[in-house]
């Protein structure tokens, strides 16, 4: 049984977030020192040079590290990138600790019509670091997706339906913000509710329970020496799409 700190609340976080959390200026080590010790109520960031850098945000990062980093051996300094600042971010508080989290990435900038997003690269040993490029049976290399990632749940609370509430959630919510998922217009594309996972092949069963199908034609590839499948799932977008 996951020990038992409060109710459990799930908190939606917004874009646009501040430049300041994937700044050269502020060493990954920094921001990382301070996420260990967030909770629901704690400060936003406390140094004053970047006041701006939210506490929600800070607790799902401080979940992501202790996944990742602490229990998968991930790299510290690739846990943070460009895509989280224009992300949406779901994080699950039991009590005020920080228990489970997850992110929407809004549709992808396209280059004449494919995306930037699934660029091909060997690694080490020849293995593949990036699913294939262009179409296969499941997406016809053109339509606009959104990407679902940084799915994490302290190990603890595994099994007690937390990952499947912020997939439930944050699936209900986009199929209400459709319009809101297109990101800045620039992708010049409409979101018809396709979602894609990069899921670590030893869950895929779990997210197939979720309902998202494996792309075989998105191969296998490897990322921070974990193997991953492509993964989609479409969700109704409803008229309008704008939210309440």
């Amino acid at each position: 049984m996951p020990p038992t700190r409060g109710p459990l609340t799930i908190h939606l976080l917004a874009p646009p977030l501040s430049p300041a959390i994937n700044s050269p200026y502020l060493p990954i080590s920094t921001l990382a020192f301070f996420a260990r010790s967030a909770t629901l109520s704690s400060p936003a960031f406390p140094l004053p040079s970047y006041p701006d850098i939210p506490n929600l945000f800070l607790a799902a990062l401080r979940v992501r590290i202790i996944v990742f980093k602490d229990e998968q051996k991930c790299s510290l300094e690739c846990e943070v990138d460009d895509d989280d600042r224009r992300s949406w971010h779901w994080v699950a508080f039991e009590g005020e600790e920080a228990v489970g989290t997850m992110r929407l990435v809004p549709v992808q900038e396209k280059v004449h019509g494919v995306e930037k997003d699934g660029e091909e690269g060997e690694g080490e040993e020849g293995k593949r670091t990036q699913p294939r490029k262009g179409k296969t049976d499941m997406w016809d290399g053109r339509e606009a997706y959104i990407k679902i990632g940084r799915m994490a749940t302290i190990k603890e609370y595994r099994g007690s339906g937390i990952a499947r509430r912020l997939v439930d959630g944050s699936m209900a919510w986009a199929a209400a913000h459709g319009r809101e998922l297109e990101g800045d217009g620039r992708a010049g594309a409409q979101w018809h509710g396709l979602v894609l996972s990069h899921a670590q092949k030893v869950v895929k069963g779990w997210w197939e329970k979720m309902g998202f199908v494996v792309d075989d034609g998105l191969g296998v590839w490897w990322e921070e020496g974990i193997e991953h499948v492509g993964m989609w799932r479409r969700v109704y977008v409803r008229e309008g799409g704008k939210g309440e």
